[in-house]
C-alpha cells in the first residue's frame, strides 16, 4: 500500500495512475470529504487529511510502503512561506511517527538554492527538512512544467499573444511534461534504496518560449506572437491573477532567477532522468479542433 498527497492535480493523478496500470494499491490523501466521496464512487481508496493535521497525516501514511508528497503553491496565502513551513512540520512529524517505508516528493529545479529563487524557495525549505528524516527519501527535482502553457492556449486561439516571464522569448530552458513526472514518481515509490537522493528531471530537449508560440501556432494554424511582460509589470501581473503581495513577489523572483540563469541544474553532481514526452505531443493533447 502507497499513500498519495495531490492526486487531484496533474502529477499526483499520473503517479497513481501508474501505480494503478501496476496493479499496486494505493491510498488517495485529500483535503475533504467532497473529494474523498468522488473518489471513492470511481472505486478508488481515500483518507482525508490536511496538510497541518499531525494525526490525520499520520493515520493516513500508517503501515505504508512509501508516500509521495507535494504540497500546494500557497501563493492566494498571505504568508506563502510561513503556512508551507507550518505545512512541512506537520508532514514530517507524522512521517517521523508513521514510519512508511521511503518518501519520494515533488521538488523544483533550482532548489539547491536557499536565496533569490522566489516560490522555489519552499521546496527549498522542503529538502532541507526531509533530509532530516530517518528514512530514505527521494527528491524530484523537476524542470519547468510544459503545462504552464496550458492556460493561455483559449486566448491565443482568439487571438491574443503567448504571454511570457521569460526573457528573452528566443531563451531555452529545461521543460518537462507532469506525465513524466507522475511516472518518475511511481517508478521511485517501486525502489528500494538508503539515505536522501536528488533527481533532476527535464525532458528530452530544451525549449523557449517562440519555440512554444510556434508550436501553438501549427496546431492552430495561425502565427502567434509573443507578447514579453515587463520585469517592472512582474508584480503587478501576479497580483491581477489573485495573488497575494508576498505570493507576487515569490513569483517575480522566481522568474528572474530563470531569466538569470540562477535557476538552473547541478548537473553533474546529482542523479539525473529524461522524460520522454515532447512539448509538441504535450500541448497537442489540450488543443481541440
Amino acid at each position: 500500500m502507497y499513500s498519495i498527497i495531490g492526486v487531484t492535480g496533474h502529477v499526483g493523478g499520473m503517479v497513481a495512475a501508474n501505480l494503478k496500470e501496476a496493479g499496486l494499491p494505493f491510498k488517495a490523501v485529500v483535503r475533504n470529504e467532497s473529494r474523498a466521496k468522488g473518489l471513492e464512487s470511481i472505486g478508488w481508496q481515500t483518507v482525508v487529511a490536511e496538510l497541518h493535521d499531525v494525526g490525520a497525516l499520520t493515520k493516513a501514511f500508517a503501515g505504508t510502503k512509501g508516500v509521495f508528497v507535494m504540497t500546494p503553491p500557497l501563493l492566494e496565502s498571505a504568508d506563502p512561506v510561513g503556512e508551507h513551513d507550518r505545512m512541512l512540520k506537520a508532514l514530517s512529524a507524522a512521517i517521523d511517527a508513521a514510519k512508511p517505508g521511503k518518501l519520494v516528493y515533488l521538488s523544483s529545479v533550482g532548489a539547491q538554492h536557499a536565496l533569490e529563487t522566489g516560490a522555489i524557495r519552499k521546496l527549498y525549505d522542503m529538502e532541507q527538512a526531509f533530509n532530516k528524516l530517518s528514512l530514505p527519501t527521494a527528491s524530484i527535482r523537476a524542470a519547468w512544467f510544459m503545462e504552464n502553457f496550458v492556460g493561455q492556449i483559449g486566448a491565443v486561439a482568439s487571438g491574443s499573444p503567448l504571454m511570457s516571464f521569460v526573457d528573452p522569448a528566443s531563451k531555452k530552458i529545461s521543460m518537462i511534461a507532469t506525465s513524466d513526472i507522475g511516472k518518475l514518481g511511481a517508478q521511485l515509490l517501486q525502489e528500494t534504496w538508503a539515505g536522501h537522493r536528488v533527481v533532476e528531471l527535464e525532458g528530452p530537449c530544451t525549449y523557449s518560449v517562440a519555440d512554444a508560440a510556434m508550436i501553438l501556432g501549427y496546431h492552430l494554424d495561425k502565427q502567434v506572437p509573443v507578447g514579453l511582460i515587463a520585469g517592472a509589470e512582474y508584480e503587478s501581473a501576479y497580483r491581477s491573477f489573485g495573488f497575494s503581495d508576498k505570493g507576487a513577489k515569490l513569483m517575480a523572483e522566481m522568474h528572474r532567477g530563470f531569466n538569470s540563469d540562477h535557476i538552473v541544474f547541478e548537473r553533474g553532481i546529482r542523479e539525473q532522468v529524461q522524460g520522454e514526452t515532447l512539448l509538441e505531443d504535450c500541448l497537442a493533447k489540450y488543443i481541440r479542433h
